[in-house]
């Protein structure tokens, strides 16, 4: 057994053992909310207004992808502490999930490479 094959060999089994940390991270229990959770600060367009000044009117909200298109949803205040929470959570899933892709994609390049190597060709060519 050559030393590159059981280099490869460790790189597949730690490939592994990262994947299975990431699932564990998707598969937690904790509710998610898809979105984003800020407080936006905008003029109301009142000449008189104070935010005509300067001094914008700050408003939580939500906003999230629907259809293809921004959506921005009012947070009222008593929800904000419950609602930060489960955007986090999303993010977090969001995150999670990306790195298990790329980590199945190096998992099977790398299996790959060891069926490359133990490949043998048949028939022999013609002398």
């Amino acid at each position: 057994m050559s030393e590159s094959a059981s280099k490869l060999r460790q790189q597949l089994w730690r490939t592994y053992r990262l994947m299975a940390r990431t699932l564990r991270i998707l598969q937690r229990d904790a509710p998610m909310l898809q979105g984003s959770l800020y407080l936006l600060r905008r003029k109301c367009g009142k000449p008189s207004c104070r935010c005509a000044r300067g001094l914008l009117h700050p408003a939580w909200v939500l906003t999230r992808s629907e259809a293809g298109k921004n959506r921005l949803y009012a947070v009222p205040a008593d929800q904000r502490g419950r609602l930060r929470p489960w955007a986090r959570e999303y993010r977090r899933w969001q995150r999670a999930r990306a790195l298990l892709i790329k980590q199945a994609a190096r998992l099977v390049a790398l299996m790959d490479q060891g069926a490359d190597r133990r490949l043998q060709t048949w028939p022999p060519p013609p002398a």
